[in-house]
């Protein structure tokens, strides 16, 4: 399971960047791996988000973590 520290240190990747221009003004999630892009996504596989501007830029030091997520599927 990821530490608290580990989630502070997360860093968007390309994809995200790219996810967060089509969203400007608001959110960019870190979901758990094993969700599948067509299943319902559970508070607890929301690993954290990182603030949109209204530019479509993620905001530096803006992740928050999610504290209910959990690594492992229930």
């Amino acid at each position: 399971m990821s530490t608290d520290d580990d989630l502070k240190r997360m860093q968007p990747t390309e994809e995200m960047r790219n996810e967060a221009k089509r969203h400007p003004n608001g959110y960019v999630y870190v979901i758990r791996g094993d969700i599948a892009d067509n299943e319902a996504v559970p508070p607890e596989a929301i690993r954290g988000a990182w603030k949109v501007d209204a530019q479509g830029e993620i905001v530096p030091d803006s992740f928050v973590a999610n504290p209910r997520y959990r690594a492992w599927r229930i």
